[in-house]
């Protein structure tokens, strides 16, 4: 595993390429997660005993584009101030950063935006329309983004699309047309263990884990992190997420909270579909 890994607990920061072009900027704690994150893998594997007891870690995510334009989606939380900013640094190795994409002010999302401002006063700052306060986020003067625009970098072009699952009110997701990848933000949450940190989905297979747990663990989290899930119709839920995958291309399946999916992608989105509906019709008392 090919990992550059920068500072070490809440600040720990590791960096992998997905592709030529595309990096994967990552935050997990490592075996000290527990401690930190206070071992509610216990808890969730009380509520579904097909959970890792030991899976007290989630993962940040910020993915960094270097084509002829460079372009950041998100930018980690403020724990991880000074070592995104020199993992960024060091992947741009001297060129400047265009852009930088929040999808939605949450401080996991971009809790960083005033420091990599400071890092690159002259790039641009996009983030989802509608708002107001984008002040209070460092985000005043940002570029307000429609469903439909694009952003051509070169050999690659960025398009933000309408979510199917939204975290706050406002959020956007973002797909890329030549290499599939796809950045649902806050969809799909997984947890693990110290064993899978900055491991991308295929590899976690090698260390115990299977497409059948990932379904568990997002029917679990979604209940929790999507609570008005309890209120979705299962039958409209499958149907919207059937479209979503007819009409998108993913290649690359690389949510803000879950190991990075570059291979075996219908089985892990058969999960993901199978997942929602268990989180749907499941009993949300458990988890409560």
């Amino acid at each position: 595993m090919n990992v550059k890994i920068y500072g070490h607990g809440t600040s720990r920061v590791g960096v992998r390429q997905i592709t030529p072009k595309i990096y994967w900027i990552c935050h997990c704690i490592g075996e000290h997660a527990a401690q930190h994150n206070g071992g509610f893998a216990a808890e969730f594997a009380r509520v579904n005993p097909m959970l890792d007891p030991d899976a007290n870690d989630i993962i940040y995510n910020s993915f960094l584009f270097l084509d002829e334009k460079t372009f950041l989606i998100d930018t980690l939380s403020p724990a991880q101030h000074d070592t995104v900013i020199q993992a960024i640094d060091d992947i741009l190795a001297g060129r400047k950063l265009d852009y930088v994409w929040i999808s939605h002010t949450e401080l996991p999302h971009a809790g960083n935006i005033e420091a990599i401002r400071r890092a690159h006063p002259e790039l641009q700052v996009l983030t989802v329309g509608g708002h107001d306060h984008y002040e209070v986020h460092g985000l005043a003067d940002a570029k307000q983004l429609n469903y439909g625009d694009k952003f051509e970098l070169g050999e690659h072009t960025l398009e933000i699309i309408k979510p199917l699952f939204v975290d706050h009110a406002l959020t956007q997701w973002v797909y890329e047309h030549k290499t599939g990848f796809m950045c649902p933000v806050d969809w799909a949450l997984n947890v693990h263990n110290h064993h899978q940190c900055f491991r991308f989905m295929d590899e976690m297979e090698e260390v115990g884990y299977s497409a059948e747990r990932f379904m568990h663990e997002v029917a679990t989290t979604n209940r929790v992190v999507f609570s008005w899930l309890r209120w979705a119709d299962p039958d409209k839920t499958e149907a919207a997420i059937d479209k979503f995958l007819t009409d998108y291309d993913i290649r690359i399946f690389a949510p803000s909270h879950t190991n990075v999916i570059r291979k075996d992608i219908p089985k892990y989105m058969s999960a993901l579909r199978e997942a929602m509906r268990m989180a749907i019709i499941g009993n949300y008392e458990l988890v409560f």
